[in-house]
């Protein structure tokens, strides 16, 4: 069996990395004024979070790696998600060809990744 490096060591780095890179290009372009600190504190904290995983796993580097449960946790979670964000999509899509609210498709699609990150998070507390 192959092993995978755990999710949260991945989106700790990447969450890192991003967060630098946008604080980066607000700093150079200037777009935001002086939000480009909160990039780099959302950057640092995550590689300092990135750092302490690292340390926290250093004598024992199995911990890095999924096993069997937490596999079957995230897919159990997947489903389950999955499930609830097609019903919120369609209430939602009911909500909207009646009239009921109005909104630009672009708030409408940041509307739906914020519930769908919500629904994700839920469901993998409910499965854990």
């Amino acid at each position: 069996m192959e092993k995978k490096t755990d999710s949260i060591f991945i989106g700790a780095g990447v969450w890192s990395i991003l967060f630098f890179v946008m604080g980066i290009s607000s700093l150079v372009t200037n777009k935001n004024g002086y939000g480009y600190w909160i990039c780099f504190a959302v950057g640092g904290l995550s590689l300092v979070f990135l750092l302490y995983l690292l340390n926290k796993t250093k004598n024992n580097r199995n911990e890095r790696y999924e096993d069997e449960r937490k596999k079957l946790i995230r897919e159990k979670s997947s489903n389950m998600s999955f499930s609830i964000l097609f019903g919120v999509i369609v209430i939602l899509q009911f909500i909207i060809e009646r009239n009921y609210i109005v909104v630009e498709s672009s708030f409408l699609l940041v509307i739906i990744m914020a519930i769908a990150l919500l629904i994700k998070f839920g469901t993998y507390l409910i499965c854990r």
